[in-house]
């Protein structure tokens, strides 16, 4: 989505969390990164829609999803919302 409009972010989640920059007040389009999922450190990323929301594409064979960022398993690891510079 990003390399669409000409943002070029780095693929591994801890990689775009360092290129991107944090924000207070996440907006239809930020990153949502969540650390401590399947390994240590920044280890998911999503893309906010609003709403508390998220387009997740979870582990390899499970379907993308919209699922909650402040609630239930995300929110335990929410990391902080990045916004990427273009």
């Amino acid at each position: 989505m990003y390399a669409a409009v000409g943002i070029h972010l780095p693929r591994v989640a801890v990689d775009q969390f360092n290129a991107t920059v944090p924000v207070s007040d996440p907006q239809p389009g930020d990153l949502v990164f969540f650390a401590n999922t399947y390994e240590p450190g920044i280890s998911h990323v999503g893309i906010y829609i609003g709403n508390g929301q998220q387009i997740n594409a979870p582990t390899t064979g499970e379907v993308v999803s919209v699922a909650p960022v402040f609630t239930g398993y995300w929110v335990t690891h929410y990391a902080g919302t990045r916004r990427a510079r273009g």
